[in-house]
């Protein structure tokens, strides 16, 4: 992204992502590899969600056991992290929060080199799990791998540390993403619970897709509009001046006292 984009127009891309995850939720399909390069924008200012190479159709009841393996590292929720077999529509939520700080930041939120450095970025964003904020995280496979502190300083979710990361976002704006990006995926709101946010209620207001900058379409074939700007002279050509006599302008140039530089002596 080479320039920001504006509060009004985050608001309004949340929205149509929020919109597109909650038909595919409604349809019992999970996304399972949100990020901002698979979302297109087109030059009306219309988001939409593209590569379902890992979309999967669960129902309901959705199956025993899933694929682990899913969703880029930058956008992986912890518990798929932690190894959680059976998961949700909270996998994609999470992976929307993500988008959401990337939308703020112009970078993406959660850079790990691995997937242990991963969790560990996403301990010091959210902070540590503690059997308030997410009372099943023991019973992952891999919780009982780590080591964790045992009085962590931002017990209870780290709602201060994503404030100090967004000094700038409202208070609706780092309640919705608080909870975007809970620990626990059972605190994790729906697309449909997301676009009833407060956050879109606010001013300012999400911004209408006419109202979005445009850009030329190459799939559409349109071209830029050029300005009719003269053409720069071509050598050879004359300009025509008709009957005008210049020869009153350059009279009495011979009386003139010549100054220290060269004359031009036609031979």
């Amino acid at each position: 992204m080479p320039e920001p984009f504006l509060a009004s127009e985050v608001k309004t891309l949340l929205l149509q992502l929020a919109s597109g995850v909650a038909y595919l939720h409604d349809n019992w399909i999970l996304h399972r590899d949100l990020k901002t390069s698979n979302l297109l924008l087109s030059n009306r200012g219309q988001l939409k969600i593209a590569d379902f190479g890992m979309a999967r159709y669960v129902g309901d009841p959705p199956p025993p056991k899933l694929t682990q393996l899913v969703v880029t590292l930058w956008y992986r929720a912890p518990e798929l992290l932690l190894g959680a077999a059976r998961y949700g529509q909270a996998i994609d939520m999470w992976s929307v929060g993500c988008i959401f700080g990337e939308l703020l930041t112009r970078e993406p939120l959660l850079q790990g080199k691995n997937e242990a450095d991963e969790l560990a970025q996403i301990f010091a964003l959210c902070g540590f799990p503690t059997d308030e904020s997410w009372p099943s995280f023991r019973r992952l496979p891999n919780a009982r791998l780590l080591r964790l502190p045992s009085k962590p300083a931002t017990a209870g979710g780290g709602g201060s540390a994503i404030r100090t990361r967004f000094p700038l976002l409202t208070a609706a704006g780092v309640s919705l993403l608080n909870t975007l990006l809970a620990l626990d995926p059972d605190r994790r709101p729906s697309a449909r619970e997301m676009l009833s946010h407060e956050y879109f209620r606010q001013d300012p207001k999400p911004k209408q897709e006419a109202m979005f900058p445009t850009f030329p379409s190459k799939a559409g074939q349109e071209r830029r509009r050029k300005r009719q700007t003269p053409l720069a002279p071509v050598r050879g050509q004359a300009v025509e001046l008709g009957s005008v006599d210049f020869s009153g302008i350059f009279s009495g140039r011979e009386k003139e006292e010549r100054g220290g530089g060269f004359s031009l002596r036609m031979v």
